[in-house]
């Protein structure tokens, strides 16, 4: 396989990726920015930080990970391109829910919750 496409092929997949964790979380993040920015500018800018880190995470794990592979085969090298996509969101959702969590606090519990 040709390495430009290969390596278009890698990109993609962390794209991919990271693209169904922003449909997934941005809306319910943008809310709850909202309610703990001072501000809708401070909010639109964490979020969009937010949304940059879960891009640029994944995809420079992928791209770093080519330098380890060189001599793979090319599905076994979209393989690992998905398992780094898949470490850079769960480093860079750790990173964002760390930082979030500073923030947020926990809903006092009632008498009859477990």
């Amino acid at each position: 396989m040709n390495p430009v496409v290969l390596l278009g092929a890698q990109a993609l997949v962390s794209l991919a990726a990271s693209a169904a964790v922003l449909a997934a979380l941005s809306r319910p993040l943008a809310h709850t920015l909202e309610i703990t920015c001072p501000d809708r500018a401070a909010a639109d800018f964490w979020l969009r930080y937010a949304q940059t880190m879960l891009v640029i995470a994944p995809l420079v794990l992928v791209l770093a990970m080519e330098f380890v592979t060189p001599a793979w085969p090319p599905q076994d090298k979209l393989r690992f391109a998905l398992l780094a996509s898949l470490g850079g969101l769960l480093l860079a959702l750790r990173a964002v829910g760390k930082r979030m969590g500073q923030f947020v606090s926990a809903a006092p519990m009632s008498k009859g919750a477990v």
